[in-house]
């Protein structure tokens, strides 16, 4: 196959995959409420708020980022590491970001936050998914940062992810297309 038509085909599948994104990929976006609320904490697991590298090796988690490397860079621009861990066990993770402009990839568009802390990127290892970790560690994050307001954003089609950011008390405030 010659190179112009490689370049072609690449071209057309990118087209269309674009065409796909832009017209049938979606997220949900919801937002906390500022407020006191009590939660259940459980023995031995607790929230680490992670600001620098410095952390990792004390957490148990080089996997992650062995695993992640290019995500090591968010801690030079400010992007703290929020994991949840039972005695140094890694079960579930996620990112905050605070600033005035936000990319979001899945859709291809900049969003302006209106002095929210942005959560992002959150991992669930598979051997403790469907124990309710994730909607545990949102909770906590919910009750760190209870005076300020926090915004997250998931795919529409991520049933999972959906119904755990509901259950931790965050409210659905409209869906966002390409």
């Amino acid at each position: 196959m010659k190179t112009k038509d490689r370049n072609y085909f690449y071209e057309v599948v990118k087209y269309f995959y674009d065409f796909i994104k832009k017209n049938f990929i979606s997220i949900n976006w919801y937002e906390s409420s500022i407020g006191k609320k009590k939660i259940l904490r459980k023995k031995g697991i607790k929230l680490i708020v992670l600001k620098s590298k410095k952390g990792i090796n004390k957490l148990n988690i080089n996997e992650y980022f062995e695993k992640y490397q290019f995500k090591l860079e968010r801690f030079r621009k400010g992007i703290n590491f929020l994991v949840l861990v039972n005695n140094k066990e890694f079960l579930s993770s996620g990112w905050i970001y605070y600033g005035r402009e936000w990319s979001i990839s899945e859709i291809q568009k900049n969003i302006i936050l209106k002095k929210q802390y942005l959560l992002f990127d959150f991992e669930t290892p598979h051997n403790v998914r469907r124990k309710g970790y994730y909607t545990l560690l949102l909770k906590l994050i919910r009750y760190k940062y209870k005076n300020k307001k926090l915004v997250i954003y998931t795919q529409s089609n991520n049933a999972s992810s959906n119904k755990a950011i509901k259950k931790s008390g965050f409210k659905f405030v409209r869906k966002m297309y390409a």
